[in-house]
């Protein structure tokens, strides 16, 4: 995937985190984040 792509699915899967309820629902999440984040930066 392209840079901009990443960061727009980083952008989404923030908003996400910021509104469910349940910390394991926000764990699944930000473990997405981290691996569209080591994308980024390879």
């Amino acid at each position: 995937m392209k840079n901009s792509k990443q960061h727009q699915k980083l952008n989404n899967l923030q908003v996400k985190a910021e509104k469910c309820l349940s910390r394991k629902e926000a764990k699944k999440i930000l473990n997405k984040a981290i691996k569209a984040q080591d994308k980024i930066s390879k």
